[in-house]
Formats: C-alpha cells, structure tokens, sequence
C-alpha cells in the first residue's frame, strides 16, 4: 500500500513545524519575520501586547535562533519570555496553563545538531491551525506590509529560569506518586537533549534509583547514536546493571521507547498495550477506546480486539492521533515510534509516559516484562530509502516501484502487509512490512527498497540495515 501524506495549505508555515539547516536554511532573517507577524496577528486578537512563550533544545544555533525570534516579537509589540532549554510538550503545558497566548518551541526532534526547527503554538497549547498560520505568513515579507512598533509601543524580553521546575511540579501533580516500600533501578538515555537535567530528579521523588546515559549536552551531540536512535547502550546497561526497566529519549523529550528487566525493547506499540490494559482495569479508558495510526502493529489490533477496545486509525504522522483524540473524546493515543498521548496533555510527553510506566509497575508490583505480555508483538522489518528532491511525490507512480511492492503484497497475501510511505520533512520513504515469516518479509523489504533505489538514482550498494523486529 502506497500512502499519501496530507497537503499543507501554508507555503512556508505548516502546522507540523519548520526544519532546515540551522541559521542558513532556517535563517535568523526568518525568525525575526516570523516572530514580528505572529505578534501583529495575535496582538489583534488578544487586544494587549500578546505574551510569548519561547522553549528550545540544547543545540548550539538556539542562542541565535531564540535572539531573532525575540528581536521579532519584540518589533512586533509582543512580549518574549524565554523559558530556556525545554521540551516543546513541557513548553505546551506551560502555555496551556498559564498566562501565555502563544508559545515557540526551536527544536529539530530527532535531527542531527546542525538541524533546528520551530513550532508555534496556541494558548491550549496545541499546533496552530493552517487558517492560523495562513494568516501569519499573509504578514510577511512579500505580503500585507506593517511597520514595526516604535519604540514607545515595542515589545520587552524575559528570562524565566523556573520553568522546568514548574512543569515537573505539574507532571507530579498529574502523577501521584503510587510507591510502596521498595525502591526500583531505572536506567535513562536522554540523547543529550532538553532531558537531560530533569529526567533524574524526577523519578528519584518517586523512589526510583536512577542511572543516566547521554545526559550531557555539548550543543552538538544531540541524538548522536544514542536516545531512541540508538537503544544498544542502554539495553546493554539495563542487563549489566540489573534495572527494573529502561527508557530511551529523543533530544526534543517527546518519545519514549521502553526496555524491560529481560533487555527487551518495547517500542509505543506495545507502551500502549500496556496503558490501555491498566485504564480498562482501572475503568478510565471509555467505550470511545484509543486512536492509532495505520502502521500500528497487528498485534495491538488483536489484543484491542480481544478486549473489546476500539481503536481509532489514522494517517501514519502522529499529530494525527492527537487530532482524532480530541476529536472523538479519547483518553489514549500512540504510535510504534513512541509518540504516547494522555487526555490530560496538550502534547506526547516521553518523560510523562515513563513516568507513568514506572507509577504501574510500583501500584501493581509487576515487572515490565508482564505488563507487556498482554500482547503479543507481529514480526516487523522497516527500511528507510533517501531520495533526491526531485523525486518527491513522483517515485509513488514510477511503474517498477509500483510492480514490486504489488508483487510483494499478491505473494503475501493474508499473512502479511506492506506500507510505503514518504516522509513529511525529509525527502526519505519508510518501507514496512509485517507477517508471519520474518524471513521473508525480511527479503521482500529489501527487494523494495533496492527498486526504489535504483529507480530513484541512489546507490543500491549502499543498503540500508533494517530496523527489525523479530519477537
């Protein structure tokens, strides 16, 4: 199955964020435009100079970044407070519960160093709307031209150096603490980002005795073959050092990926499973059930359905589970890729979800591994193919590649599916493929993404590993 990401109406504003090499691609010159039309707009609205909320990740280009952003804001006849390194779902809450009426996260996620990014959202502390941003952008440069406030009228910029003592203190307040008398070894990998600081403090009030990895951000080591891009340090960790569980991070704090006492990676698949287990013990889930996206493991849907759960399918990014969930009144959400959404959240937060994971295995004094068992994970094997720019979009009618995958899927049949889809931001196709028989699905993967290659120019020799899951 070939699939087709969403259109995005904004040219240059979209509501998954923006991304490019940091400072030339995504230019100081743009932040300050961007920051001085988001404070125009939305000082229209609000009546007041508008108050901004700006977070960033620990990346070396977030001092300039954040520095234009301000300049703009404050031309613009806003206010900038700067909350330092934060992650964008700590800066959602933030701005969701307090006096903010906009917030601005610089963060490239899972991205190299060199990568930054920007998010802008609203004072619920959710993605701006295309409508919104539309309006934004009308703002800009080669748009309606608005002179900048004078200096009577301009804007002031802020430091607030509580904000992540504030939000652990509403992550504690969302997450009473369950613990009996013993205490747990927990093992983290922060990926040198917006973690790093926290992630201990945090699970240490609740009685855990925590070991770190990657937590020591230089400004360029960021996601740098650790975090949720890399688990093998901390699988090795959690079996030398006899953990009670492991969680993996990226730089933003967004994802979490979870490893049991055995050294088992649970990916957000199987964090769901265990989530959605413990609310319907708990009677907290609904009849609306959860929402998933359609690269959600066949295993979850089989235990969704063995207990009577519905589940919600949506594209494959995972802002799309957010929207459904508000949409439909759902409590849960997740995708394989470790994005966990809670009702009580504006945003995936990883640390809440490790929190949570930790919170259940205290209350019901079961290990990881048995929380887990509830389902029983599918054999996977995902591929990632880069392409040129050029074949964006064009390589899902190439005839050869429409062949194979065909092929694959006829030879498969019922035992197994294929999906195929391109990234968002990066000019990259992800091949998954699931069944019964990892071998082949294992063959059939690379044979796809060997005819993607070719077709699209790249160099087969140079074949990706596959991201395998055999359990």
């Amino acid at each position: 199955m070939l699939l087709k990401e969403e259109e995005e109406m904004s040219k240059i504003l979209k509501s998954d964020g923006l991304r490019g090499i940091a400072v030339t691609e995504l230019s100081c010159e743009l932040m300050l435009h961007i920051g001085r039309a988001a404070a125009q707009v939305i000082g229209r609205t609000c009546g007041r100079p508008p108050v901004f909320y700006i977070g960033h990740d620990p990346r070396r280009s977030a001092d300039a970044l954040e520095s234009a952003l301000c300049a703009g804001i404050c031309s613009g006849g806003g206010n900038a407070v700067c909350l330092g390194v934060l992650s964008s779902s700590a800066l959602a809450l933030l701005v969701s519960e307090e006096n903010a009426d906009c917030g601005f996260a610089l963060t490239a996620d899972t991205s190299s160093y060199e990568y930054s990014g920007l998010r802008i959202l609203t004072k619920q502390g959710l993605p701006m709307s295309e409508e919104q941003l539309t309006r934004i952008e009308a703002m800009m440069p080669g748009g309606i031209q608005v002179p900048p406030k004078s200096h009577r009228s301009c804007g002031t910029i802020t430091h607030d150096t509580a904000a992540q003592q504030r939000y652990l203190r509403m992550l504690q307040e969302k997450n009473p603490d369950p613990r009996k008398k013993t205490t747990i070894r927990v093992a983290v990998d922060c990926a040198n980002g917006v973690l790093s600081e926290i992630a201990k403090p945090l699970l240490s009030a609740y009685g855990m005795e925590v070991l770190e990895l990657n937590c020591r951000p230089d400004g360029t080591n960021i996601n740098n073959d650790c975090g949720v891009m890399s688990v093998g340090d901390l699988l090795d960790c959690v079996k030398k050092y006899q953990c009670a569980a492991g969680f993996a991070f990226d730089g933003n704090g967004e994802r979490c990926l979870a490893v049991d006492e055995h050294g088992k990676l649970l990916d957000g698949d199987r964090i769901l499973a265990i989530l959605t287990q413990d609310a319907l013990k708990q009677k907290t889930l609904g009849k609306a059930g959860v929402a998933a996206t359609v690269m959600t493991n066949h295993g979850f849907l089989r235990f969704a359905e063995k207990n009577g759960v519905a589940v919600h399918i949506t594209e494959p990014m995972p802002r799309f589970v957010a929207e459904r969930m508000r949409e439909e009144g759902l409590s849960l959400g997740g995708e394989r890729g470790g994005y966990l959404y809670f009702s009580d959240m504006p945003a995936s937060d990883g640390l809440c979800t490790a929190l949570r994971l930790c919170c259940l295995m205290h209350r019901t004094g079961k290990p990881l591994s048995k929380l887990a068992s509830v389902m029983e994970h599918a054999p996977q094997v995902s591929l990632t193919v880069r392409i040129s720019e050029k074949w964006r979009e064009i390589w899902k009618n190439d005839p050869e590649i429409v062949k194979a995958v065909s092929q694959c899927q006829t030879t498969l049949g019922s035992e197994g599916r294929i999906l195929v889809r391109e990234h968002s931001r990066e000019p990259l196709i992800q091949v998954l493929l699931e069944g019964r028989d990892f071998e082949r699905i294992n063959r059939y993967a690379v044979t796809i993404a060997d005819t993607i290659r070719n077709r699209t120019g790249q160099n087969a020799a140079h074949t990706a590993k596959p991201q395998i899951r055999k359990d």
